[in-house]
C-alpha cells in the first residue's frame, strides 16, 4: 500500500466513499430520511412541518422517526428542524425586517426565533451580524485530550460551560 498526497486522497476518497457507504445503507430507510428531513426544513413557499406530522406522514410513529433521525442524522428530528430554521434565518438575515423573517422561517414570533437563535449560536441574531460573537470554547473530547483526562466525572456527561454573554453595548437596539 502506498501513501497518497493529500491532493491526491481527497479525489480518491470522493471517488470511493460513496460506493462503500452505498452498500451500507438501506434504501428504504434512507428515503424516509431524506424524506422527513425535507418535511422538516425551510421551504420559501412554506413553514417546516411538525415532528407529529411528519411522522403521521411517513406512516411510522414518532419513536421511530425519532429513531431513524438520531441514528441517520446524529441528532433528534426536532432538533434537526431547529437547526434548519436557524440555518434558514442566517441565510436570509438582511433581506427582511427580523418580525417578518421570524414568520416566513416558521416561528410564532421574533422573541421564539431569538431565543433559538441564541441558544444554538451563542449570541441572538442582531449581534451575530454585526460580529458580536461569542468566545470560542473547545469540545469536551478536545479538552479531554488536551489535559489527558475525561474531566473526572467518572464517565458522566457533564454540560460544557456556556460562554460569557458579550458585552452589552450602550445604548438602544443592542
Amino acid at each position: 500500500m502506498r501513501w497518497l498526497d493529500p491532493l491526491e486522497a481527497l479525489p480518491r476518497i470522493a471517488e470511493v466513499l460513496p460506493g462503500l457507504l452505498a452498500g451500507q445503507a438501506d434504501p428504504a430507510r434512507t428515503a424516509l430520511l431524506r424524506a422527513g428531513g425535507d418535511a422538516l426544513s425551510v421551504r420559501m413557499d412554506r413553514a417546516p412541518a411538525r415532528v407529529r406530522e411528519v411522522a403521521r406522514e411517513l406512516a411510522v410513529s414518532e419513536r421511530q422517526l425519532r429513531n431513524l433521525f438520531t441514528e441517520g442524522v446524529g441528532v433528534s428530528p426536532k432538533h434537526y428542524a431547529r437547526i434548519d430554521r436557524v440555518r434558514a434565518v442566517a441565510s436570509r438575515a438582511g433581506s427582511t425586517r427580523w418580525s417578518e423573517l421570524a414568520a416566513a422561517t416558521g416561528y410564532f414570533d421574533q422573541s421564539h426565533m431569538t431565543t433559538d437563535f441564541r441558544a444554538l449560536m451563542g449570541v441572538p441574531p442582531r449581534s451575530y451580524f454585526t460580529g458580536r460573537l461569542p468566545a470560542t470554547t473547545p469540545c469536551q473530547a478536545v479538552r479531554a485530550s488536551v489535559t489527558g483526562s475525561t474531566g473526572g466525572t467518572g464517565g458522566a456527561r457533564r454540560p460544557l460551560p456556556r460562554p460569557a454573554p458579550p458585552p452589552r453595548a450602550a445604548g438602544p437596539g443592542g
